[in-house]
């Protein structure tokens, strides 16, 4: 597969975002890719668990940086979890693959003091994302005990990706974007993005996007299906739009997103946005 264009920083350096990876821990990663061995043969799949392996799998592809999104399906477990992004961000810098780890962090409403985990994960570990998952943690983006979380992270411009849709399968229904546009009024100055651009309900996301300027969308796939937007709204929210894998349990590589981009025929400012510009924009703009 040819490689297509990369996107390009504010500071004029090239770089390929993908900012929808999992470079789970131990027996998490692994009790994750059994639960999508129940779909697919390991061949299937387009990356290992191994660390190591997936980045240098992603470099080869042409990813520059990856942003790591952890995330928990209980109370309890967002200290740890959020510590060993941080090791594997670290490891990954020492390791020589070429790739940087943006370490995220996540945590449940559940937790004694959801808003003192992250301020620690970002103040004192140095996560640069917020991961939430409301099918895995079985809540849902506007719970009220998440509000002090979403006051943090609008203060200091903390990215957030929000997984929205409860089905297992990943999908979310147009429906359930309603707690996000909730959340979106309540804190106009966060930064949220829209996992999957919440698939198959892509229309409402775009939609979402256009009523509030704050939401933004990555472009990973859902297990086999890719989103599939319009070439006039790629274009236009390009600013709000970055590329996604969803490395290792896929078997969509990186490049074949980046390559549907690019078979978008949008103009270069706009393909350098999503493919890496508007991740790294988002990254600069966090005031820790």
């Amino acid at each position: 597969m040819s490689v297509p264009p990369t996107g390009t920083g504010q500071d004029g350096t090239v770089t390929v975002v993908d900012a929808h990876v999992h470079l789970l821990p131990g027996r998490l990663g692994e009790k994750v890719r059994q639960f999508f061995l129940q779909g697919f043969r390991p061949d299937e799949l387009a990356y290992p668990t191994d660390h190591g392996v997936i980045l240098e799998r992603l470099a080869a592809e042409g990813v520059d940086e990856v942003w790591h999104l952890p995330y928990v399906h209980k109370p309890g477990l967002a200290a740890g979890v959020n510590e060993a992004s941080v090791r594997t961000a670290a490891a990954a810098a020492a390791g020589g693959s070429g790739v940087r780890v943006v370490a995220g962090a996540s945590v449940h409403p559940a937790d004694d003091d959801p808003v003192g985990l992250v301020r620690t994960a970002v103040e004192d570990m140095g996560a640069r994302v917020l991961k939430l998952h409301c099918s895995v943690g079985d809540h849902d983006a506007d719970d009220d005990r998440l509000d002090p979380v979403f006051r943090y992270v609008a203060a200091i411009r903390l990215p957030v990706v929000v997984h929205v849709g409860h089905d297992v399968s990943g999908h979310t229904g147009g429906d359930e974007l309603a707690p996000v546009a909730r959340v979106a009024e309540r804190h106009p100055d966060a930064r949220i993005i829209l996992a999957h651009c919440a698939l198959p309900a892509t229309a409402a996301a775009i939609a979402l996007m256009d009523a509030h300027p704050q939401v933004h969308a990555d472009l990973t796939p859902v297990v086999r299906d890719p989103v599939v937007l319009a070439a006039a709204d790629a274009e236009r929210l390009a600013d709000r739009l970055l590329l996604g894998s969803d490395a290792p349990n896929t078997p969509i590589p990186s490049a074949r997103t980046r390559a549907s981009v690019t078979a978008l025929g949008v103009s270069s400012a706009a393909e350098a946005a999503i493919t890496g510009g508007t991740a790294r924009r988002l990254q600069a703009e966090i005031a820790v």
